[in-house]
Parts: C-alpha cells; structure tokens; sequence
C-alpha cells in the first residue's frame, strides 16, 4: 500500500532579516526548479490550491522600483496583504522572475487523479 501524503499545515511565519520565508513542507521534496506538471502533482498529493500575491502589485510604486533598480535582497519592508477569501497561509516568500511573491495555499477538495486534473477550493 502506497504511503500517505501528510497534509501541508498553516505555521506561523518568521521572515528572515531580508523578508523571506518558505514553509518547511512547501515542495521540500524537489530542487529549486520543479515542471508545472510536477507543482499539480505535488498540490493534489498536497490538497492544496495555491495563487500568488506579486509584490509589485502589493506595494507603492516607488517602493518596487527601488527594489529592482536598487537590486535590492531585501524585501522585508513589504507587509503583505492576506486574501479576502478564508483559509488562505503563507507558502513561501521568494524572490520570482518579475521580483518577489507571496505564495498562498489553502486546503482544497481532493480530486481524481486524471490527466490534466486540477485541485478545486473547499467550500
């Protein structure tokens, strides 16, 4: 018999001094880049939906352009804002192509595993 999966649980988030944070569970089985084939994979195994909060979209102009021109580490001083929606934690905060993002997860209703197949939220 298969080993079950442990679900991925909510844990208080401590940034680091430069505003990172990833959950100890989030994708710890892979390497830094994964295919989106294998992030589906993972959430379903998972049960869990995820979207991303861009920080250049969650903060003043001026304090993303700094970011970026400044080639800044450092995104410590964005606070975040959480989703309207319930149940949403924090996954990770990393730094992307188009600068750093919050990514959210949140349980979601199990599905069959089919091609293609794509997790759906709690109700």
């Amino acid at each position: 018999m298969p080993e079950e999966t442990a679900l991925i649980q909510p844990l208080p988030v401590e940034r680091d001094v430069d505003g990172w944070w990833s959950h100890p569970d989030y994708l710890s089985e892979f390497d830094d880049e994964i295919t989106d084939a294998q992030f589906q994979e993972w959430c379903l195994r998972h049960q869990v939906e995820t979207k991303i909060t861009y920080m250049e979209s969650d903060v003043p102009v001026e304090v993303f352009d700094t970011y970026m021109d400044d080639g800044q580490c450092d995104c410590s001083a964005w606070e975040i804002q959480h989703p309207v929606e319930p149940g949403w934690f924090i996954l990770s905060i990393h730094d992307a192509e188009d600068g750093p993002v919050c990514v959210w997860g949140r349980r979601a209703v199990p599905v069959p595993k089919l091609p293609g197949a794509k997790v759906t939220p709690c109700s």
